[in-house]
């Protein structure tokens, strides 16, 4: 599939061998992207107003070089699911893009979504999650050894919850109903008896809008945001299942050894910048994100539009697909060689630490 997007790469680029990013004539070419838009994704937001123009302010401050960066959001060069190949291939030298969508070859880096009803605060999951790559050095080095690219920062999408067609209170309310997500956490309802649909946020609204979902997993700042999934599914319930610091930023390593020392040096500070702001952003969006699900669920006559799943219904949601993370745990060892059950204890523990408590304790391994 990705093969078809050189067709979409002009041909004067082609020709003149600038799809090799390097430098030349003192000249660094690089393609920046994403499939998702800028404006309503905070990380891609941020890859456009902080981690391109740092990057290109701080080349020509600090460097005797020039920089040129072509940035291809929105799937202008590689749609959700193809950025990881994009930037395995050199067809994007720098690509962002949520582990979600690569759950066959990333799928310890969805470990996260394995335990649902984690924190629900970006940064504490995120600042987490980095503790647990360090501790983990076999996630970042498989993206350098399978797909030939470098881990550069990592970011997040907000405290996930439900959006539905039609208010519900109970959680035995959704079985039946048909809910749309991405993919990995699917699971957390069909587990618990719901219809799974498989979507992307570009296609999402559609789909609750003809009736092929009747109602979808996604977080406040997408729900109230650009996307406007209120308008077909006005009624939020806050679920708790937690915020996922899923979305990786990388970086080609082909590219990444041509370029010169200093810019180099440049990028690979610049990305743990952007990250942090990119968090931060997304953590800021679910604050403003609920309070306008409120605000639009008012002008359409509704006035619970946002309502909270009791901790009691969370823990009979827990109970019942809590064997679940251990089994998503044995495929990761059985499949990528790595100790599954560790990683996502070891994940568990550390959140704990910050005074985060589970509905129910996850027994994983042993």
């Amino acid at each position: 599939m990705i093969n078809n997007l050189k067709n979409i790469i002009p041909i004067s680029f082609l020709a003149s061998g600038l799809m090799i990013s390097a430098s030349f004539a003192d000249t660094v070419l690089l393609r920046v992207g994403s499939g998702h838009p800028a404006k309503p994704t905070a990380y891609v937001t941020n890859m456009e107003k902080v981690l391109v123009p740092n990057i290109k302010k701080r080349v020509a401050a600090e460097t005797n070089h020039k920089i040129k960066i072509i940035e291809a959001y929105a799937g202008k060069i590689a749609k959700v699911h193809e950025t990881l190949e994009a930037v395995e291939k050199g067809l994007l030298d720098i690509g962002s893009y949520c582990v979600c969508f690569e759950a066959s070859k990333l799928l310890p880096w969805n470990f996260d979504y394995f335990l649902p009803f984690t924190a629900q605060n970006l940064e504490t999951t995120w600042a987490v999650k980095h503790k647990v790559i360090k501790k983990f050095p076999a996630l970042t080095e498989m993206l350098e050894e399978k797909y030939n690219q470098k881990f550069l920062g990592m970011t997040g999408w907000d405290d996930y919850g439900i959006g539905t067609v039609k208010p519900w209170s109970k959680a035995n309310d959704l079985k039946g109903v048909k809910i749309v997500a991405a993919g990995p956490n699917l699971p957390w309802v069909s587990l618990f008896g719901a219809v799974p649909v498989t979507s992307t946020l570009p296609t999402l609204y559609n789909d609750l809008a003809t009736g092929v979902g009747e109602g979808n997993i996604i977080f406040p700042s997408a729900q109230a945001g650009g996307f406007k999934f209120y308008e077909v599914a006005p009624y939020w319930k806050v679920m708790g299942f937690g915020a996922m610091a899923v979305n990786i930023t990388t970086i080609n390593l082909d590219t990444l050894k041509k370029l010169p020392p200093e810019v180099a040096k440049i990028i690979l500070e610049e990305a743990k910048v952007y990250e942090l702001a990119a968090v931060r952003d997304a953590q800021a969006r679910y604050q403003k994100g609920l309070e306008d699900l409120v605000k639009f669920g008012k002008k359409k006559g509704i006035n619970d539009a946002v309502t909270y799943l009791p901790l009691e219904q969370q823990k009979i949601w827990a109970n019942v697909i809590k064997d679940w993370p251990n089994t998503r745990a044995q495929d990761i060892t059985k499949e990528y060689g790595i100790d599954g059950a560790a990683l996502m204890n070891a994940y568990m523990e550390e959140i704990e630490k910050t005074g985060h408590k589970f509905p129910v304790r996850y027994k994983i391994g042993g």
